[in-house]
């Protein structure tokens, strides 16, 4: 089995250097794909010393759409099995190579899957694989040879929703989502805060106005495309999501109005990244 590996950087800390540790053991090939604004040429220079690192700095922020199409892109023409996708902020669990392999092997019907994933955050302990619509990028196993019969990552997302709509597309063409249960990755999402509101605890994640508008444009956009797979979801965002912003979060006047302009943006169908300068005319 040939496992290739993709982790997208943004303006990382040292930290990422560490967590790559984690997981550089399980694959062949590691594409390290730089979307950072900040240049950080010591932090480069020990990716590159890195065994078995590739480098790919793209000079600008191209997206995590783009830089995971390019890396697993091309991880499949080179005619890897799997490609492992991982975030810079994401530890992976302690687990060898053979380990990994013998619970590919236990996979009944293992070319049904197109993706299978770890648990995150979690204590799971029972070792079982658990099939699901759609999971995160992070911790992801994408089987390449199903990759190769979809159009791969929707690089105008940009941002957010990207790891949803690739699901959709495998589950377009009858492959399986799963993750294995017992194995769990330790991954960051936004600034998550814990409240309190009549009795019941729940978190806000505390995203960027910015991030907002890409979730919500993202959302809006591909909902209209296929109610049925991103209702649940569509739903959740609104209903749910923007609640807790005006209650509970900062900056709440700055994000309801990137929000407003992400769903405008996605009734016009723009996608790609945000235009500070254009926007700012409007």
């Amino acid at each position: 089995m040939k496992i290739a590996g993709c982790v997208v950087l943004y303006n990382p800390l040292d930290e990422c250097l560490s967590n790559i540790d984690s997981y550089i053991g399980l694959v062949d090939v590691l594409y390290v794909l730089d979307n950072s604004t900040d240049h950080n040429p010591e932090l480069v220079e020990k990716i590159k010393r890195i065994d078995k690192a590739e480098y790919i700095g793209f000079g600008a922020n191209k997206g995590i759409a783009y830089a995971l199409k390019v890396g697993v892109g091309r991880a499949a023409e080179l005619g890897y099995d799997f490609c492992l996708t991982m975030d810079q902020d994401s530890l992976f669990p302690t687990v060898t190579r053979a380990e990994l392999e013998r619970r590919f092997g236990e996979i009944e019907n293992l070319e049904d899957y197109g993706i299978i994933g770890l648990n995150f955050n979690s204590d799971g302990k029972e070792k079982k694989l658990v099939e699901i619509d759609c999971w995160l990028t992070s911790g992801n196993f994408i089987n390449l040879s199903n990759y190769k019969l979809i159009d791969g990552f929707y690089a105008d997302l940009f941002i957010d929703y990207v790891d949803v709509e690739l699901n959709e597309q495998f589950r377009n063409i009858g492959k399986k989502i799963a993750y294995w249960n017992d194995l769990s990755l330790s991954h960051k999402i936004g600034e998550p805060v814990q409240h309190s509101f009549f009795g019941k605890k729940f978190t806000v994640m505390n995203h960027s106005p910015l991030r907002l508008y890409y979730r919500f444009r993202n959302a809006r956009f591909l909902y209209k495309r296929n109610k049925k797979f991103y209702g649940k979801l569509y739903r959740h965002d609104l209903f749910i999501d923007i609640p807790k912003i005006i209650l509970f979060e900062r900056d709440k006047r700055a994000k309801l109005k990137m929000i407003k302009k992400g769903r405008a943006d996605a009734k016009r169908g723009i996608l790609g990244e945000y235009n500070h300068a254009e926007r700012s005319k409007s």
